[in-house]
Parts: structure tokens; C-alpha cells; sequence
């Protein structure tokens, strides 16, 4: 028969995975928070990996396939590994996806700049550090603001 302790950490654990799927390392973190034993923890971790409620290998799976459109390698990194995952369980997954990250940059230049103007070299640095901090390569963030410009240029004029 289980503890009272188990079998409330084990209704939490469910309660909480049916808002939003959860690595192990979440989930510890949320158990252990509550203050359950470490015995507890570990029994109601290993009842959701017998019945695959947790699946860290399904969770960086799922992530990479619903952000590499929206996030580059290094945010897409950078965020499984606050979640607990090793960059071992995670490369063999992102090497699957081709995603076009000068797209992204793009896309995320005409979005930082749609208010902005690049007229001052203090802005012009200011944006490069922003897409540095993201991820991006400073090569391609160069060429990304000089399209950018060039393109703004070209409406001004016309």
C-alpha cells in the first residue's frame, strides 16, 4: 500500500503534467519544492517514466520541432539546458532540423527595427549587440542590417 506522500506527490506530478509537458528535471525541481523526501520523489519519477508521462528524448524532440522556426541553435540550446537537458540528448535531435537562420535573423532585424532608425553608429551597435546576445553571428548580423538598410533606403527614395 502507498504512503499518503506518495500517492499526493503522485497526483501533483499528474496534475501538473496535464498543463504542459515537463522534463525530469522540472519535475524534481516542482516535487522537491513541495518538499516531498527524496524516496517519494524517486518512486513517483520512475512511475511516470513506467508509463511515459516523462520523456526527456520525446520532450527535446517536440521542442525542437515546434521552435526551430521561430528560435536559432543557440536560444533553442540555451533553453533545453534550463531545463534540465545535456547537450548529448540534445544535438542528434537539432542536427535533424534545416532551418534557415539568416531567415530568422531577417525576420527579427524588421521586427527590432520597425520603429528604429540605423542612422547613428550608436544604434547601429546597439543592434548588433541585441542580435549577439541572441545568438546570431556577427558576420551575419552585419549583413543582415546592411540588407535592411539598403531595402529602407530604396523605399525612402522611391
Amino acid at each position: 500500500m502507498e504512503s499518503k506522500e506518495l500517492t499526493r506527490a503522485k497526483e501533483y506530478a499528474l496534475r501538473s503534467l496535464t498543463c504542459r509537458d515537463q522534463t525530469e528535471y522540472q519535475l524534481r525541481q516542482k516535487l522537491m519544492q513541495r518538499e516531498y523526501s527524496a524516496e517519494t520523489i524517486e518512486a513517483v519519477l520512475l512511475f511516470l517514466k513506467k508509463y511515459h508521462y516523462i520523456d526527456d528524448i520525446r520532450f527535446v524532440e517536440q521542442y525542437i520541432a515546434c521552435h526551430c522556426h521561430s528560435l536559432n541553435r543557440r536560444q533553442i540550446l540555451n533553453k533545453l539546458y534550463t531545463k534540465g537537458l545535456r547537450p548529448d540528448d540534445i544535438d542528434p535531435y537539432l542536427k535533424q532540423y534545416q532551418y534557415d537562420e539568416s531567415a530568422l535573423l531577417e525576420n527579427a532585424v524588421r521586427k527590432y527595427l520597425r520603429n528604429k532608425s540605423l542612422s547613428n553608429g550608436k544604434e547601429y551597435q546597439k543592434a548588433i549587440m541585441h542580435f549577439l546576445q541572441k545568438g546570431f553571428s556577427a558576420s551575419m548580423i552585419r549583413a543582415a542590417l546592411q540588407a535592411y538598410d539598403r531595402s529602407n533606403s530604396e523605399v525612402d527614395i522611391v
